[in-house]
């Protein structure tokens, strides 16, 4: 058989591009990036409110492959329930979700007991202006774990944290619960929030924190890879729960004054987890933090975790400590910056780009066959030439 040199390269790159079940099975869909709004001068679109975050093929190669990226998802049922996909029914990759799972990697606990790790998640929105200012009026900083979406929808607030003092940290781009996504998935929620914070503030953060603490080994590999520390907490306000069911007011008080009287006995500082989402949470929160605040010192995630002006990679030159049970190992330096490189590269004007490319792209990107494939091709229709 005579091989044309055009017709061979042609099908190798079709074969890369093809949607079979050599690479993965993908749908075909439209992801819009658009600008977000006027409030801030932004030179990068971004996903649409109606789409996922793809992400781009340079992010995905940032990820070396593993044996954790073989972990299965998990299943989020439509109640809302994270399903363990692991066919023994044993939280054999480490989920925190499930019974509080921990790793190294993981900031749990504070490393003082003399400071409490004070955090708040999902905003940022405009009542987290009422929260700035109560705590402008203690001179206490804590860490806000934003969520991309309202980053884009509240640019300004978030400058306004910053620049008060406060720590910013990673909570994915629509509050997704990451073991039940696809390693490109995870990606995505990640470094377009980074992307988002980056440019509205000039900073890379170091700190993430998954959604329902919804972390197993397969996302704590990701995270890693992507140059960040997943922090948790060692104490739950709960307060979200007051305007959905089964926590009130006087409930979340009384968790908190429990939390002070333990306070002689700990062996390790507490980290606590409250919420940025409405006046309900953020008046709670206030009144909680009232009554903590006179014993302890309110300090950000990473201080609480030892870290010494380390929470961007901007700022990360001086090392942070050891790691132990509740001390994240920091992520390597070059893992970090490269990512850091990467991120920056959103595209500047409106476009849209179809789903299904970005996502084979990726997948070759983690599919050595894929590799192999395509240099076969591309060797035999030079030797044809």
């Amino acid at each position: 058989m005579i091989f044309n040199k055009s017709f061979l390269i042609a099908t190798a790159v079709a074969i890369v591009y093809s949607g079979n079940n050599v690479f993965a099975q993908t749908t075909a869909s439209t992801e819009t990036y658009v600008t977000p709004n006027t409030k801030f001068a932004w030179k990068n679109t971004y996903p649409s409110a109606s789409t996922k975050p793809i992400p781009k093929p340079e992010w995905v190669a940032l990820i070396k492959d593993d044996p954790a990226l073989t972990i299965t998802p998990n299943i989020l049922t439509t109640d809302g329930v994270i399903q363990n996909a692991d066919p023994t029914g044993n939280n054999t990759y480490c989920n925190w979700t499930w019974d509080g799972c921990v790793k190294p990697t993981d900031i749990v606990h504070c490393k003082e007991t003399t400071v409490w790790g004070t955090s708040f998640d999902d905003g940022p929105y405009p009542i987290t202006r009422e929260l700035l200012t109560y705590l402008k009026s203690i001179d206490r900083k804590v860490t806000f774990f934003v969520v991309g979406k309202q980053v884009i929808e509240w640019p300004e607030i978030l400058k306004e944290a910053y620049d008060q003092g406060h720590e910013i940290g990673i909570h994915t781009w629509d509050h997704s619960e990451l073991t039940t996504l696809t390693n490109d998935m995870i990606i995505g929620e990640l470094k377009w929030t980074e992307v988002a914070i980056k440019e509205v503030l000039g900073v890379t953060p170091r700190l993430m924190r998954p959604p329902r603490g919804d972390i197993d080994d397969r996302v704590r590999y990701i995270v890693n890879q992507l140059g960040y520390t997943p922090a948790m907490w060692s104490v739950d306000s709960q307060d979200w729960r007051i305007t959905t069911g089964g926590q009130t007011e006087a409930g979340l008080l009384g968790n908190v004054t429990q939390w002070v009287n333990s306070l002689p006995t700990l062996t390790q500082g507490g980290n606590s987890l409250m919420h940025d989402l409405s006046n309900i949470t953020i008046n709670a929160d206030i009144k909680g933090l009232e009554l903590l605040h006179p014993h302890v010192t309110l300090v950000p995630v990473g201080q609480c975790a030892g870290w010494n002006n380390a929470s961007y990679v901007e700022t990360a030159a001086a090392a942070t400590p050891a790691a132990d049970a509740s001390t994240p190992v920091s992520p390597s330096s070059t893992n970090a910056s490269k990512a850091t490189e990467l991120s920056n590269g959103a595209n500047p004007s409106a476009v849209t780009v179809s789903k299904k490319d970005s996502e084979n792209s990726a997948s070759l990107v983690q599919n050595p066959f894929a590799y192999s494939t395509l240099l076969a091709s591309l060797l035999i229709a030079v030797f044809y030439a």
